[in-house]
């Protein structure tokens, strides 16, 4: 996945309408600011070298002015990670082959975001990190990491209809609700994408190759039970003459 194209694509998304007054472009136009700052500071320093002074500066804002749009370091990175991470699930939304076998379909979901987390791990180390780290703790959440986990959802929904397709055309139990075995989806992703971003230089092919297996590991649990052959059968039934005739 091209990052360039991404970030190019999200800030289209912010272009100021020409109906705006110059009060709303002007507050858009410092936000895009922000966030090419804070973005330049973290690949170039490290996100925990990072401080939000220089990123005010770099931003030509105020550190008040900064603050007005992101509290603390995680709500820039959030502020970065969410612009791109919409343009990511409308791509994913898309890519999904929905004749294939579950398990590919599955994969080619999450290989969108493993294409991205790989662009710039700089950016992805901290900001898995910080979401995972959030989750226990008691802070409130900032705007941007609310608008973070409320993408969770809809990622859920978009896996939830996979599932519900598989099932209806057989490829795996119906026995089990579907947004429950997409959850179990989610939940394999994120804990294999944080132990792949672990690595120095996370490969996309070696890193979803892993989490494909994993998956197939998973489906396979779930697949319809198989019928007992008739020749099994028969098996069956003269072992159980032959053992109550020894009785």
């Amino acid at each position: 996945m091209d990052m360039q194209k991404i970030t190019a694509s999200t800030e289209e998304r912010l272009e100021p309408p020409p109906t705006l007054g110059l009060r709303e472009k002007s507050k858009l136009d410092k936000r895009r600011r922000i966030k090419a700052a804070a973005r330049s500071v973290f690949v170039e320093k490290g996100y925990d070298a990072a401080t939000t002074r220089e990123i005010a500066a770099l931003a030509e804002v105020g550190i008040g002015t900064l603050f007005v749009y992101a509290k603390d370091k995680r709500e820039l990175l959030m502020m970065i990670i969410n612009d791109d991470l919409d343009e990511v699930n409308d791509t994913s939304a898309y890519i999904v082959d929905h004749k294939a076998p579950l398990v590919d379909q599955v994969t080619a979901f999450f290989k969108v975001r493993y294409a991205y987390w790989a662009c710039e791990p700089s950016l992805a180390r901290p900001a898995v990190k910080e979401t995972f780290d959030f989750l226990g703790s008691a802070n409130v959440q900032g705007p941007e990491t609310a608008r973070f986990y409320a993408r969770r959802p809809k990622i859920l929904s978009m896996l939830t209809g996979i599932v519900k397709d598989g099932q209806e055309s057989g490829m795996i139990a119906d026995d089990v609700s579907a947004d429950l075995i997409a959850s179990l989806f989610i939940t394999i992703y994120l804990t294999e994408v944080r132990r792949w971003l672990s690595q120095d230089e996370p490969l996309v092919e070696a890193g979803i190759a892993r989490l494909r297996e994993l998956l197939a590991l998973a489906i396979r649990g779930i697949e319809p039970q198989r019928a007992v052959s008739s020749s099994h059968q028969d098996r069956a039934m003269v072992c159980l003459t032959e053992v109550t005739a020894v009785r």
